[in-house]
């Protein structure tokens, strides 16, 4: 998920992202256009170059359909798994910081009973 934070979303970005996110499952092409939120002929477009660079691997076939998964023995895969996971832990701990400035901005509220007088 760290990438589409650091990268933007490029459509490989976005592919490599779900691809991360899912390692050790095998998609079809369809199943990783519809999740990573691209259209078919997006995927199709960039889809060679995952497979000239392979980056990505066919696993086994249903029907027509071919499925995939990241190929992690890639030296490039390794070194982006360990980049994602090392930017994930930061960008956690990152949100977690803004979370607790923007709690300790926030005045308490003061109970109704202490503006009173009695």
């Amino acid at each position: 998920m760290a990438l589409k934070h650091i990268f933007g979303e490029t459509p490989v970005i976005k592919i490599l992202d779900f691809l991360i996110d899912h390692r050790g499952y095998d998609c079809s092409k369809t199943e990783i256009a519809e999740h990573a939120g691209i259209g078919w002929t997006t995927i199709n477009r960039h889809w060679g170059t995952l497979e000239d660079w392979n980056l990505v691997t066919p696993t086994r076939k249903i029907g027509r359909a071919t499925l995939y998964k990241l190929n992690e023995e890639h030296p490039v895969v390794s070194q982006l798994l360990e980049f994602d996971e090392v930017a994930s832990v930061y960008m956690s701990e990152w949100t977690s910081e803004q979370e607790l400035h923007v709690t300790a901005a926030i005045p308490e509220s003061v109970p109704a009973a202490a503006h009173s007088v009695a």
